[in-house]
């Protein structure tokens, strides 16, 4: 069956939007109990399958309650307002005590010294120094006057030393460039062509390939990184197994036909796999849930209450992901909410790497010009990387062939 996302969805059915009375919850619990699919009504009517699931428990227990002869006790409810309340003010005071956690780091370096070092000071007059700064920024000397000679002398071109190779260095020039050219993917670093070399027969070294690289103006341009303190990568959030914790969140891109529209996503924190891609105008909490909805039955082929039980969900504090609606959902499927600390994207990185990729591969240079063209693309370029992206710490394999190995594994166990 062809599923329709939620944007086409409103599209067609816009007159039904608006609250729905209990006569319309009625019916739809109704047309529940009689033996249509969850997922299938969810869509039509437009509302999440974690609501559909509490009218339906709600009727069944208003029925319930119409046969008792004695009146329900309202002391329950409050005592569940009660603990509910205490669940949100413990959540509140450890998000507190993560948000005052050190950082720490030193944020200046050798260039900086040295201009810093001829400035004076206002209040007395007197150049700071050399020996001052490097006290009070945490830099030793040496690396301040390293820096200083390194600069004075010419650079001497580099020399390959060692026997002779089997390819010499015009050879394997042009047999990287030709694995560049043939590549599906831009951008790629010396390390995915040294391991695209070896699928193809060449054996060579990792550094030898950064050196011809870096002569050749090959390498791909990169922005500098920064010191983000010891705190922000402490612990690990990848797993070392297949679904234990998926990433879900947004991106955006310009469509010339439309206009912007959003772009959702679901990744498995082991493979790295991209589970689910969706974009939609606008990017409501409706739209956040059909990459997971597509994730879910890609993964465990079928869709109902409890069916991922186990599994976390990665996300962050957007206001599509802390909603009523996406979260009940999350919870109908069984999932565990896990969202990344406030103002800290190093928790939800997994996925973040992942727009990354997307931006420098797809977004930025896709020729869609409508909504449904983009989609279509999306999928395209969804299976392309599941199965020819080259993941480093899996030892250079796709994200599919690394799925494909762990389900092996599993199997002769």
């Amino acid at each position: 069956m062809k599923e329709v996302s939620m944007s086409q969805r409103d599209t067609q059915g816009k007159k039904d939007k608006g609250r729905f009375s209990s006569k319309r919850k009625t019916e739809a619990v109704l047309r529940l109990l009689r033996g249509e699919d969850l997922d299938t009504l969810s869509r039509e009517l437009g509302v999440t399958a974690a609501c559909l699931s509490r009218w339906r428990e709600e009727f069944l227990a208003g029925g319930e309650a119409g046969l008792k002869s004695r009146t329900a006790d309202g002391r329950e409810q409050q005592i569940r307002e009660l603990q509910a309340k205490v669940g949100e003010l413990t959540m509140d005071l450890e998000a507190s005590r993560e948000a005052v956690s050190p950082q720490g780091g030193a944020p200046f370096g050798p260039e900086e010294v040295e201009l810093m070092s001829r400035a004076c000071s206002i209040s007395t007059g007197k150049p700071f120094g050399v020996v001052r700064l490097c006290r009070e920024w945490g830099i030793p000397r040496s690396t301040v006057y390293a820096h200083r000679h390194s600069g004075a002398q010419p650079a001497q071109p580099p020399a390959r030393r060692g026997p002779g190779t089997v390819q010499g260095d015009a050879e394997l020039i042009a047999a990287i460039k030709t694995t560049i050219q043939s590549s599906p993917f831009t951008g790629e670093g010396h390390r995915k062509v040294w391991a695209r070399l070896r699928q193809q027969g060449i054996r060579t070294g990792k550094p030898r390939v950064l050196r011809l690289m870096r002569d050749a103006g090959l390498l791909a341009p990169q922005r500098p990184g920064r010191d983000h303190g010891p705190w922000v990568h402490d612990g690990t959030i990848v797993t070392e197994a297949l679904d234990l914790m998926w990433a879900t969140d947004a991106t955006s891109t310009w469509l010339p036909g439309s206009g912007q529209a959003t772009v959702f996503a679901v990744i498995d924190h082991c493979t790295n796999e991209c589970l689910g891609l969706h974009a939609a105008r606008p990017g409501t909490r409706f739209e956040a849930l059909e990459p997971l909805r597509q994730a879910v039955r890609r993964v465990f082929g079928g869709f109902h209450e409890g069916i991922t039980r186990g599994l976390a969900l990665r996300h962050d504090h957007g206001s599509q992901y802390v909603s009523d609606a996406f979260q009940d959902e999350v919870r109908f499927l069984g999932m565990v909410s896990s969202p990344a600390f406030v103002y800290a994207p190093e928790g939800n990185g997994v996925v973040e790497r992942f727009f990354r990729t997307l931006k420098e591969q797809f977004l930025w240079c896709h020729g869609a010009r409508t909504l449904e063209q983009l989609n279509e693309q999306l999928q395209q370029w969804r299976h392309r990387y599941n199965e020819q992206w080259l993941i480093q710490r899996h030892g250079h394999r796709s994200p599919a062939e690394v799925r494909r190995a762990f389900q092996a594994t599993t199997a002769a166990a």
